[in-house]
Parts: C-alpha cells; sequence; structure tokens
C-alpha cells in the first residue's frame, strides 16, 4: 500500500523528491500519512479534492484485493 501511494502521489506532485509516505500503525487501524511541499499539495488534493478522493478510493480497491476489510485513513501534511 505504500509503495501504490508512494507511486501515485510521485505521478500529481511535481518536487517528486519531496514525497514522503509514512505507515502509523495502531492497535485498531493503520494510517498513512503524505506529505508533499508546499507548491504540490494543491494538486493532491484537486480541485474540490477530487485527486485526494480518487487516491483513497484506489487504496480502498486495493485492500479489498488483498483482503483487508478495514477503511484505511489517508491523511496529506505539508512540510
Amino acid at each position: 500500500m505504500k509503495e501504490l501511494l508512494q507511486y501515485v502521489t510521485g505521478l500529481i506532485a511535481n518536487e517528486k523528491d519531496k514525497v514522503e509516505v509514512t505507515e502509523q500503525k495502531d492497535a485498531v487501524l493503520t494510517k498513512y500519512v503524505i506529505k508533499v511541499g508546499r507548491n504540490d499539495t494543491k494538486a493532491v488534493i484537486g480541485r474540490e479534492g477530487k485527486a485526494i478522493k480518487a487516491i483513497r478510493s484506489l487504496i480502498s480497491m486495493a485492500a479489498i484485493n488483498k483482503n483487508i476489510k478495514k477503511k484505511i485513513p489517508v491523511e496529506i501534511v505539508e512540510e
């Protein structure tokens, strides 16, 4: 999942070297945090949030493919 997020976000972002994806595990839930540069935040979120919605949907489909039945949250943080 982490590699998929890194790849997709790298395709969208202009500054690919500043894209960082971290995985935070809890007892109950696994969360992914995407860290991008200031100029790329708008690109990753997209107009009316369409790009981030598509990324979240892609991650949900990948989770279903791996038989993970929990929702996987994805957050964006800018440097």
